[in-house]
This record gives structure tokens, sequence and C-alpha cells, in this order.
């Protein structure tokens, strides 16, 4: 039976699929502005103290900031400097100290000489750069012009001999770093969707590192929106890490922890003398294979093997962190990103390996910093980093050999073989568009427990390069013409023929499926929703909260069993979305351990991990029951110890445990876990201002949500309005949420 109320359902699906599917079409990417060598000042005169950092009293790296006039003018500057822009100086500040003190008093920039013909000359006893031909009348970093007081004078050559022209500016005491902000709409802005773009510009003499660096964020880019202000961050936390070492233009320029240079140079001018790589259409400095090198990896697809060429980092401390990582103690290198274009290719880590790391090419909502990205940062020579600064990456972690070094079907194919599970991957590939009204769209968990998302195996329109091609034709789903894909044996056709256009969405992941965050946008004029637990906007009215989530700083994602389903009177039918769902969570031993928080005050006890706990609620307004069921996450992974059963519960002592759970024990709370996170909102520290969840929190009414089926005699409903957490979908088609692209 097909009612009015069933088919809303299933076209409010349908419309999310579609819109879905339209975020993946154009994901947020990174493409770094590799600068030319020609633009890059190096040998400015400062010069490092030959003691370690580590001899000295810890200090973090001093970065100051200037901005353009072009930035400060935006209208909201004041609130982007201080919830985006601070905060993300601020975050490397504390991460990277300097491996050695600088001996200089105050920090002064070199002008740019003209015609860039530069030779090198003593003067007062120090190596120094002049100019052959005069300087510029304006230094640029980038596209930002340099004020005149963070300038020396202009030393050129005339005659043969050592002029000195201009005022010297007064410099800036406390300094290792500059960055200058600004948001010109410069030409760069005008290809695709840039964000906005960041790069080095001045390199100290002796040691390569960067004194001098640049973000311009293209106009009307910035804003302090909540969405607006996570993704922001991102930009300028990763931006800024390019422009203070995680470049290939600066792999040439790396030491060892001795100060000594990883790649030889020439003895006339200090400058790497391997030549010149081409990187797009901009030439760097060739770097040495102890910085990078290229290896043969064999790699697995339905077609059989293949040799395929990566670059990888073989720095000490990034093999020494990386091995320990993967759990893999013959890891020869990290890969960096293969895909051969402009701004990503060797200058991200590679996607497939560390999806949702910062200096990947792709942004995502739950990104995270690595140990891996720190080491990085210390086998530059430059500095030495904080790990506690890392956060709580996990994405790969402890997969072995095979995940960090072959292809992800050779990984997939060894994991079913052992009976194990194939995260991070997955081959669930969604149904057509006619199947959603059975199924709804499937969603699971991402791999770091804090967002859900949907497989990302899909039809492409073409086929893929055979060596990304994992998947052959498989069985007949159960009770549908629906055709589910199987990994392939490695070996040609032997298990059925390849499937060519089928893989995962993103190339950047050498088209893996794993699954993905998604995001779109409701209207114009309203923030912007995602699947990120964390993300407050996500908070749903009480009426149409279907899978009775909560979007709070301390959700978690848990996993549905099959078949969500909603009732009204003798009407049964899916959510539109099914899988899982963000749920704040409460630590009491008293109560079992892990007590799930789903809206209304609804609170379930997860004694057994994996153990099926049943849902029950009503939304009185729609007249609709909600019955379904939750699989209990390890409570070990959320709470302390001291607060987890000491053994595992039989089934029957769970059962007897949930019949023992009185409505006393769903009344409405605040977890104790809220904890303000500082970095999307570190203005409203004032205790007197109320935190933005709770306010959000508040507004789940018992009245609304009643845990407990709905009386049939008030389900007297016959249609279902599309809830306006769902509607919004239908503007999709007048106004796509559009990805920007990170520079």
């Amino acid at each position: 039976m097909t009612s009015l109320l069933f088919r809303i359902g299933f076209f409010a699906a349908v419309f999310i699929y579609i819109a879905f599917q339209a975020t993946w079409s154009s994901a947020t990417r990174c493409k770094h502005e590799v600068p030319p060598v020609s633009s890059v000042i190096t040998r400015v005169a400062v010069y490092p103290k030959r003691r370690f950092l580590r001899q000295l009293s810890p200090s973090s790296l001093r970065i100051h900031v200037h901005y353009d006039e072009s930035v400060r003018l935006l209208s909201d500057f004041d609130e982007i400097k201080t919830n985006v822009l601070n905060v993300a100086v601020q975050f490397w500040q504390s991460a990277l100290r300097l491996r050695f003190h600088s001996t200089i008093s105050k920090l002064l920039l070199d002008r740019s000489c003209l015609g860039g013909l530069t030779k090198l000359r003593t003067l007062n006893q120090q190596l120094l750069t002049f100019c052959v031909n005069g300087c510029h009348d304006v230094t640029k970093c980038g596209p930002l012009a340099i004020p005149e007081e963070h300038l020396s004078r202009c030393r050129y050559i005339k005659n043969g001999s050592h002029m000195l022209s201009g005022n010297q500016g007064h410099g800036l005491k406390d300094t290792d770093f500059i960055l200058y902000i600004g948001s010109l709409p410069t030409a760069r802005c005008h290809t695709g969707k840039v964000l906005g773009y960041a790069a080095h510009c001045q390199l100290a003499s002796q040691t390569d590192r960067p004194i001098a660096g640049y973000i311009n964020f293209c106009p009307n880019t910035l804003g302090s929106r909540v969405s607006d202000r996570v993704r922001s961050l991102f930009v300028t936390k990763h931006e800024l890490l390019h422009a203070l070492g995680f470049s290939s233009s600066l792999f040439a320029m790396y030491r060892d922890h001795q100060n000594r240079p990883l790649t030889p140079r020439d003895p006339t001018t200090q400058l790497p003398a391997l030549g010149l790589a081409k990187i797009g259409s901009h030439a760097v400095y060739q770097w040495s294979d102890k910085v990078v090198r290229v290896v043969e990896r064999r790699w697995m697809s339905a077609y059989g093997n293949h040799t395929k060429l990566a670059h990888i980092v073989v720095t000490p401390t990034v093999l020494q962190v990386a091995r320990k990582f993967f759990d893999c103690p013959t890891l020869d290198g990290v890969e960096l990103e293969d895909q051969d274009e402009v701004g990503v290719f060797l200058t991200h880590w590679e996607k497939r390996l560390l999806e949702n790391e910062l200096m990947t090419a792709t942004y995502t909502n739950s990104y995270r910093v690595s140990p891996i990205t720190l080491a990085m940062m210390e086998d530059t020579g430059w500095y030495l980093a904080n790990y506690t600064m890392s956060h709580d990456f996990s994405w790969g972690g402890g997969l072995g050999c095979s995940f960090a070094m072959a292809s992800c079907l050779e990984y997939m194919l060894e994991q079913r073989q052992m009976g194990r599970q194939i995260n991070p991957f997955c081959q669930q590939i969604q149904p057509p568009l006619h199947r959603t009204e059975d199924t709804g769209v499937q969603v699971s968990c991402t791999p770091d427990g804090v967002s859900y998302g949907f497989c990302n195996l899909i039809h492409h329109p073409k086929p893929l390069p055979r060596e990304y091609v994992y998947f052959v034709q498989g069985r007949q789903s159960f009770n549908t013409s629906f055709q589910e894909p199987e990994l392939a044996g490695g070996f040609g056709t032997d298990r059925g023929k390849p499937l060519d256009t089928v893989g995962g969405k993103i190339a950047l992941a050498n088209y893996c499926p794993y699954y993905q965050e998604i995001e779109w946008e409701r209207k114009w004029d309203e923030p912007t929703v995602n699947t990120h637990c964390h993300t407050l906007n996500n908070y749903k009215e009480p009426k149409n909260n279907f899978r009775l989530e909560q979007f709070t700083p301390k959700s978690i994602c848990v996993q549905h069993s099959p078949h969500w389903r909603l009732r009204n009177n003798k009407q049964v039918f899916g959510s539109p979305v099914e899988g899982a769902g963000c749920y704040s969570f409460r630590c009491s031993i008293v109560e079992g351990g892990l007590v799930i928080e789903l809206a209304g005050g609804i609170a379930l006890p997860c004694v057994v991990p994996g153990s099926i706990v049943r849902v029950k609620a009503c939304l009185k307004s729609q007249g609709l029951s909600i019955d379904g069921q939750l699989v209990c996450p390890e409570c070990s992974l959320f709470c302390d110890p001291r607060e987890c059963p000491l053994h595992t519960h039989n089934f029957s002592q769970l059962h007897s445990s949930l019949r023992k759970f009185t409505r006393a024990h769903t009344m409405s709370y605040l977890p104790r876990h809220y904890s303000l996170p500082t970095e999307a909102y570190s203005m409203n520290n004032n205790k007197t201002s109320p935190r933005p969840w709770d306010t959000a929190v508040n507004l789940v009414q018992p009245q609304e949500i009643v845990p407990d089926y709905c009386p049939s005699s008030t389900s007297t409903s016959s249609l279902i309005v599309i809830p306006q957490s769902l509607s919004f979908v239908i503007l999709i088609s007048v106004h796509l949420f559009s990805f920007f692209l990170l520079n």
C-alpha cells in the first residue's frame, strides 16, 4: 500500500539523494599557490644561534600578523579576526617552536630587485644580497604590498661598488615570521571557486626558513557565521602551514636537525644545486631523495597488478611517526598526493591514506591535525613540534602495511580474508532513485566517530583508468533487480566482469570508496547544514527530528540497526535517511556505563558493546511513532574506564537492565560532558552569556517528543507535512550549494 504519506517520505528521500549527489560533484579542493623561484627573496640576513632550542627555555613560534587595508574594510573584520585569524595563528604558535633562536633583535625584510638579478657581497662582516639593477619602488609578498617600516634599505651594486639607498624601517621586535593577510580581487580569485591562497615570500640566510608569507582571501568568501567560521578556520590553518614550510617549493630548502642542507648547495650562490623541477607552470628548486623519493608500488585492480609510481616523504621523523601510526615497521615513506593537478600534486598528503587530515587537498568538517604533519614540520629542520597539539586523528591508524603501501582493493581483500571490516573503505553503492522508497538513503558513521555520511561508491559517466577499477559485477541483491558490486580478485575477470564505471567519487583518493561527510545549504541566507555531530546549525526542530538526534560539541555518531521505521496509524514507512545519527552521551557506572542521550530527554544505557537497544518515541504534533534500534558503542571509547562495566554482561542481563530503566531516567538534562569549543566560539567565553547550544537543547521540549509510541487515538493524520529540515532540499534545484576551492 502506497499512501500519500508514504510517497511524501519517498520524495523527500529522493530530493535528499539528488542534493547529496550534487554536493559531491565538485569537492572543496586546495590548489596551493606554488611560488616561482623568481618571486621568492632568499638569503635575508636572519642568523641562527648555534644552540638547540631544547637547550634553552621553551618558546613558541612568534608570528606577527599584518592586516592589509583590503581585509580591514570587511564589515565583520573584527569578528573574523578574533574567531578565525587569531585562532589559527595561535594554534601554530603553540604547535611549533623554532629549532634555533634568531640572533637579531628586530626582523627586517629585504627589498625586491629589478629583474630579480642579485649578487652576494660581504658588508660589515655579513654576507648579504645586493641587487644588480636596483630595487623596486614597492616590494610585495604575493599580491600584498609590504609596508616600508618592515623593509631594510635598498642594497645595490653600482660600478662595482656597494651602494645603499632609501630609508630603513623600524623592523618588528619579537618576531620570527611575518604573515600578511589581505582580501584583494586578484585574477586568481576569478579562476574557479577560490576561497583564498597563500605562500611564503622571503627566506632566512643560513637556514632557508620562511620568515614572511601571505594569505589572500578572495572577497566575499570570509564570513562570521558559525558554518563559515569553521571553513574559514580550516582554510587559514591549512594555508598558513603551506607558508611556514609544507610546500613542494620548499622541499629543496629542508635541512637536517643539525641545520645541514638535505639537498646539495651551489657554493657560489648557496642555493640548491640540483637544477629546477617543473610544478605546473612554475619551476621550483629540485629536491634530493633524502626528502622525497619516487618509488614503484605494486597496485592491484580488477585488471590485475600494475606498477604505480609514488612520491613518498622519507625524512626520519616522518618515517618514525608514520611507522608507529600505521603499525607498519617496513613503511618506506608517506605518499604525497599523486593527482597531477597544479597546486595539488606533491604539496598535500595522499587523500587515500590520510582522508580528513588538515594537509590533504580537500576540506572536511571533521578535519584533524595528525602527528605525521607535525613530524613533517620537524623535518624541515626549522621547527620543533608540540605533539600534544595533534588531534585525535584516526584514519588508517593501526591498519598495517597493506593499507599504507598497497591499493585499497588489496587492503579490502586482505581484510575480508581475515574476517574483518574493510573500514575505512566501503562497498555499498547507493541504489538507484527508484529504490530509495524502500531503503532510504543509507548512511554510516565515519571512522572518527563524530559524523556520518554515505558510501561514495557511484557510477561514473565515463570509464575509470584501469588501475582504479576495483569492483566486478556481483550477485543480485535479495528481492531486487539491483546489482551489488563485489570486490575484484585482482586476476582479471575470473570472479566477474570488471565494472569500469564504478568507483569512489573522489579522484584524489584514487577512486577508493569511503563514507564521506555531506554538506548542503538550506537557503541563501541560512547557515549551511552538514552531517558533523558537533555542528550546532544541524539542530532539527523537535517535530521534524525523525531520528531523535542531538548536535552538541560533545555528540558522537551512533549506528542504527536496519529499518528505522516511522508509524502513522497502520501505515509504516522508512526514514528518508537511515543507518546512523548524532547523539550526546553521559557516563555512569550506576546506569551501566555509557548512556546514549536522544532528543526529548530519552536516555538509553549501553551495557554490552554491539548490542541492540530499542528506541520508542512519539512526535506528538505529527502523530508519528518512531520505532528504531541503536547499536551500542564501546563504553571505553568515550568514558573513563572506571565508569564502564568491569565485565561483559550477557544479553539477558542487558534486557533486564532495560526493563528496570524507568521513565525517571529519561528526564531532560544537559550532559556533563559539554565544554566550550574554543576554536569555534572563542568570543563567547563570558559566563553570563548563554552558550549557543544551550538554546538549541532547551528547545527540545518533552511535550513534543514523548518516550513511547503515540496513542492510536491521536494518530489521525493522513499526511505528513514535509518538514523544514527536508524542504530546503527542494530549493537545491534553484540554488545548489557551491563548494569553494582552497588554495
